[in-house]
């Protein structure tokens, strides 16, 4: 999943993007302010989430954080804004604008780790389960995760190999069966928004470029959440 990280301080935008680092989570995309992240995301950017700074040129972070809740396809991406403005007036306004956060710079690792840690429950788990609730709810631990991971990353896969194929060949009810079973296999490892992706309605019309699309987009997330494991589980030692 994409990260957008937006300051026009390159020495800020470079120490947010190594704590965000640490996580081993977030694919990072970079913008030095307001009007470029807002061109990215109108060029088809679509991130998990959205840092920003407040004060910069051109636009600023209140500017873009209006722009996005107040447009209907972007609307739901989750802010946070990062900057040195402290004042009552800019934390209200950005929480009444509908920021999920307001880190203070300069960046205090271990006090902006706990404000990450917030919001990714609010956020990021949101897409995708939290490991360690994910070990809880199917009793396991972090390597017998990571083996599940594995042979549903095989999975994927091959349906991606198999799937074009039995559309062209008219095999309907095959590649529907083999598409809920992506599903399932999302929802039994916490993948929410890829299981979404793959949910289909009644009477669906398989369309074999976005199928496509969307098990691309599975793959990737299950590589996440495999880094996301391992980063849970070094914590843990």
């Amino acid at each position: 999943m994409k990260a957008l990280i937006v300051d026009d301080d390159a020495v800020a935008r470079m120490a947010l993007m190594d704590l965000l680092g640490e996580y081993d989570i977030f694919d990072l995309v970079e913008a030095d302010d307001g009007q470029s992240a807002w061109t990215l995301i109108e060029d088809g950017l679509a991130p998990a989430i959205c840092f920003c700074d407040v004060r910069m040129p051109r636009m600023s972070g209140i500017e873009l954080l209006e722009k996005i809740k107040a447009h209907p396809d972007h609307g739901a991406l989750p802010v946070v804004l990062v900057s040195s403005a402290s004042d009552r007036e800019t934390v209200l306004q950005a929480v009444r604008l509908g920021a999920v956060g307001y880190i203070l710079k300069p960046l205090l690792p271990a006090e902006a780790r706990a404000h990450l840690d917030k919001i990714f429950k609010l956020t990021i788990d949101k897409l995708a389960e939290a490991p360690a609730a994910t070990m809880a709810r199917l009793n396991i631990g972090a390597e017998r995760l990571l083996t599940y991971l594995a042979a549903f990353a095989t999975q994927v896969s091959e349906t991606q190999v198999q799937l074009s194929a039995m559309l062209a060949q008219g095999r309907t009810q095959e590649a529907t069966l083999r598409v809920d079973a992506m599903h399932n296999g999302c929802m039994t490892l916490g993948l929410w928004q890829a299981a979404a992706s793959l949910k289909l309605g009644t009477g669906a019309v398989l369309d074999a470029a976005v199928l496509a699309a969307d098990l691309a987009a599975v793959a990737l997330t299950v590589a996440q959440q495999e880094r996301r494991v391992r980063a849970c589980a070094a914590g843990a030692t």
